[in-house]
């Protein structure tokens, strides 16, 4: 039973929240599952969402971490649900429950494999905090506590793990419209911001960015961004997250996931080069940065127009 478990995104979450009730109490493994009278696998394979989930298990974590009854019986109804909505669709497709746009920015870190599409904005996971908020005012996906911190520290955790050592079996394949990266968001230091560190990231061997030019490639007209994910453990199945016009959603039918693959590969094909593609992602960060001079009065102005 316990190896033919195909995890829902729900499910991974539920686990990933179970990880980060025992971080916050500072407890090992070991020292909580002494308290909560498990095993160290149990609790391993609990946090990782290899295996059902007993809502007893998470009221016993929930009472080990001295967490308010209401934070731990919330998880516990998350789990039901997920239970009732297995048994009714006979599928791990999460529904209702989970909110994909806040569930995705942890998945980044998980994912050993990541191929992304950016439609008509930076992807996601590599927008800057500023960025990032900035495109929630043109109707990108949010989410009620999606605020400047939580966001900068969900930033500088991705950050730090694809560029460490650690991180070099991560593969990170981007794919962004030409469109994409001439579009100003927030204002030009922030979109110019945000391309540069683009063009830092390209620099690592492990991840490859590249431009498509929809005006030379007119059959490739697409309108959707998406990102697929790949993750370590077996019973972890690919998954992959869509955005539309203020909404986000995951795909977790294996066969659509896999279209989906095929169709980034033929992506890929169509789009320039890495190299040609920094590129161009270099001068459009050039072009915002001289918008941003533009607008910006220099010191001697101003004090002349105080005068």
């Amino acid at each position: 039973m316990t190896r033919s478990f195909r995890p829902s995104m729900t499910e991974r979450s539920i686990g990933r929240t179970l990880r980060k009730w025992r971080d916050d109490a500072e407890m090992s493994l070991a020292q909580a599952c002494k308290k909560a009278g498990f095993s160290v696998a149990t609790l391993s394979m609990t946090e990782n969402a290899l295996k059902p989930f007993d809502p007893l298990d998470i009221m016993i974590l929930g009472r080990v971490y001295e967490l308010p009854n209401e934070t731990w019986k919330q998880l516990v109804r998350r789990a039901e649900f997920a239970v009732r909505e297995r048994a009714q669709i006979r599928s791990k497709q999460s529904t209702l429950d989970l909110n994909a746009p806040q569930d995705v920015d942890e998945s980044y870190l998980e994912a050993t494999t990541i191929c992304t599409f950016g439609a008509d904005l930076i992807p996601r996971l590599i927008q800057t905090p500023e960025y990032s908020i900035s495109a929630a005012g043109l109707g990108c996906p949010t989410y009620p506590y999606d605020d400047p911190a939580r966001k900068a520290e969900l930033y500088a955790d991705w950050i730090k793990g694809i560029a460490t050592s650690e991180a070099s079996s991560m593969a990170v394949n981007i794919v962004v419209t030409k469109r994409a990266i001439q579009r100003l968001v927030g204002s030009p230091a922030i979109t110019n911001a945000a391309l540069i560190q683009l063009v830092h990231l390209s620099e690592l061997d492990h991840f490859t960015v590249q431009v498509l030019d929809d005006k030379t490639r007119p059959d490739v007209q697409l309108s959707t961004s998406y990102v697929h994910l790949a993750f370590p453990h077996a019973q972890h199945d690919d998954v992959v997250y869509v955005e539309t016009a203020g909404s986000g959603r995951y795909i977790e039918d294996l066969a659509a996931c896999e279209l989906v693959r095929q169709g980034f590969t033929a992506l890929q094909g169509c789009a320039l080069d890495p190299i040609k593609s920094v590129e161009e992602i270099a001068e459009a960060a050039s072009a915002f940065t001289s918008r941003s001079s533009r607008r910006s009065p220099s010191k001697k102005s101003r004090t002349h127009e105080s005068r």
